[in-house]
């Protein structure tokens, strides 16, 4: 039996993470996508997901009643059972039923169903340097990707997504160009040394590595052609004003020595 007969006849029960951005939600459209299971899941979603004061599907709703039922906070898992339909509980509770229970994830069940491009998961990785002809840039581009836990992925029809391999979900909505990709990463990674980066802590350790992180990114904006006027001006005031600043407190503890 693969993973999706083993689920269907209680060999195998899905992990659902609460921490997972769309675990739940993500389950549930694979399910809804196997026909015969459609009306089943239905039923569900309406008595365990449905918040009917906002009328919508609620994944908080759900961990409510895991938690009001004394369940695990942090994961459950589901089964399937022709005569109830999806029901849950805790994991440790179906491996003391069962030790040799299979336990699969959201994703490992899409696989065995063969639905991966319902969820942007027919994909290859790939990373600027092999998409770009400019190796510095590049470079650059893909050491930020590696510190921010993101991922670029292509797809069979030349479309592109950004994965958050932390959360397990996608930037774009819908998958996207090269150009667009490179758009998102670039200036993400700017505004992260502009805004997120301790600048100040950085210039009083060394004011010539931010110097040439910033004239780095400049270039490869430029390179590039994603550096507009507007773009240019907003980094240079930024970067004339670090400099001014960092300038301004040397004369102030050199007088304060004095």
């Amino acid at each position: 039996m693969n993973e999706m007969e083993k689920f269907l006849n209680f060999g195998a029960v899905v992990k659902i993470r609460r921490s997972f951005d769309d675990d739940l939600l993500k389950f549930i459209e694979l399910m809804k996508s196997v026909g015969f299971l459609k009306e089943y899941i239905e039923c569900f979603e309406k008595n365990c997901c449905y918040d009917k004061e906002f009328n919508e599907f609620s994944e908080s709703q759900f961990w409510h009643y895991v938690e009001i039922n004394n369940g695990n906070r942090n994961d459950t898992c589901i089964e399937f059972q022709w005569s109830k339909g999806f029901t849950w509980g805790d994991r440790k509770d179906y491996l003391n039923y069962d030790s040799e229970m299979k336990i699969l994830n959201v994703d490992e069940l899409i696989h065995a169903c063969n639905k991966e491009h319902l969820f942007k998961m027919n994909y290859e990785y790939t990373d600027f340097k092999n998409e770009l002809q400019d190796k510095e840039s590049a470079s650059n581009l893909d050491y930020f990707l590696d510190f921010y836990d993101w991922s670029i992925t292509k797809y069979p029809d030349g479309k592109y997504n950004i994965k958050d391999e932390q959360c397990n979900t996608f930037d774009f909505e819908e998958n996207t160009t090269l150009d667009k990709i490179l758009n998102r990463v670039y200036f993400r990674m700017f505004d992260y040394f502009t805004d997120e980066e301790d600048i100040e802590e950085l210039m009083k350790e060394d004011s010539q590595y931010v110097k040439k992180k910033y004239e780095s990114y400049m270039r490869t904006g430029e390179k590039l052609h994603l550096l507009d006027e507007d773009n240019k001006k907003h980094y240079t005031e930024w970067f004339q004003e670090i400099i001014k600043g960092n300038e301004s407190k040397n004369t102030i503890e050199m007088n304060n020595d004095m």
